[in-house]
């Protein structure tokens, strides 16, 4: 899985016309789930974190 440009990536979905769905993560399992299930769907997704999650 890359790390990409959330501009060219929005522009792509935008173009192809298709949602990236994201995901507000608590922890590291969290992200992991979601990047495992992106990379087997080959679906972009955006992870969402905040200093105040718990």
């Amino acid at each position: 899985m890359a790390l990409v440009n959330m501009k060219d990536m929005l522009a792509k979905a935008k173009r192809e016309e298709y949602a990236i769905g994201q995901f507000n993560i608590n922890n590291l399992e969290w992200a992991i789930a979601i990047l495992d299930e992106a990379e087997a769907l080959k679906s972009p997704v955006i992870l969402g974190v905040s200093e105040g999650a718990s």
